[in-house]
């Protein structure tokens, strides 16, 4: 090796150090978390500061694994954050079935338990299927402080399978009994997800047993959909969630609606500096 090539070699060393150090600086230690050792499987950033903040705990959707994706945004603005797997990772279910509450039950008490993490409050972020348990979550545990859902569900649906010839049973479980669920239940030809979705809502034989209790959320809840969403009815859904929670006490629940976006709002939303972006993370501060 020439001395050049050495010379190059600790240029190059040097530069990556001082980014590493900047990055433990801007955004605080990083921890992987197994089920071997915690129990669950996520990525938590702390933030670099002595202040207790609210920590923020991350729930994605059907793409399961870590929602790193969603988590990035709240993590630039300083948040401590939890991005928190629950199924389709190593030693979580393969599948988005008969996933116990319990389990993030575990997270949260793990998270509140961080240094410098206010330790009886939460705030929830999920996006469409993590929304669906942001809100299943709030409507049990009155230190959830903050709910921001991303095209999210009013009722506890089916999970999803890989193979649709199969009949999914509920997606979660609580005391090892699954929740009520609307099955997926169309009575016509299907034009895409969010037909079978829809027509599955209007051929509901629950009475109303699926149906997500708001009534019972302390938190202040935010919830964002956006008219193109082809999965899920999130618009209808939002609105039922809103006039619900709103008609026990007023201004507790508001809907962002987006004409012209997707389910997850084209992820307009966290894209850094956006004014949408800056109203998302907002959603996450303040005292209510």
């Amino acid at each position: 090796m020439t001395k050049d090539d050495m010379m190059f070699r600790q240029i190059v060393k040097t530069t990556l150090g001082g980014l590493l150090l900047l990055s433990s600086s801007v955004y605080g230690a990083v921890a992987y978390l197994s089920i071997e050792k915690d129990g669950l499987v996520g990525k938590f950033h702390s933030h670099d500061s002595t202040e207790q903040r609210i920590g923020v705990l991350v729930l994605g959707g059907s793409e399961g694994g870590l929602p790193e994706k969603l988590a990035q945004p709240i993590i630039d603005a300083g948040h401590p954050t939890l991005a928190l797997a629950y199924f389709k990772s190593t030693g979580l279910p393969q599948e988005l079935e008969k996933i116990p509450l319990e389990y993030f039950t575990t997270a949260k008490s793990w998270l509140q338990s961080q240094r410098n993490v206010v330790p009886d409050k939460l705030i929830v972020v999920g996006w469409s299927k993590g929304a669906e348990a942001a809100l299943l979550l709030a409507t049990r545990d009155p230190q959830i402080s903050k709910v921001v859902a991303i095209a999210p569900s009013s009722v506890v649906w089916a999970g999803i399978l890989k193979d649709w010839q199969k009949v999914p049973a509920s997606s979660w479980t609580e005391r090892g009994k699954a929740l009520p669920h609307v099955p997926f239940k169309p009575s016509g030809p299907v034009n895409g997800l969010r037909d079978l979705y829809t027509q599955s809502l209007s051929n509901r034989t629950d009475a109303n047993q699926a149906d997500i209790p708001v009534t019972l959320i302390h938190a202040q809840v935010t919830l964002m959909s956006g008219e193109k969403d082809t999965i899920w009815p999130a618009p209808q859904m939002a609105e039922t969630i809103c006039n619900k929670m709103n008609a026990k006490r007023a201004g507790r629940c508001e809907h962002l609606y987006y004409e012209g976006l997707d389910h997850l709002l084209n992820y307009q939303f966290i894209e850094k500096d956006t004014d949408m972006n800056q109203l998302f993370i907002s959603k996450l501060s303040g005292d209510f």
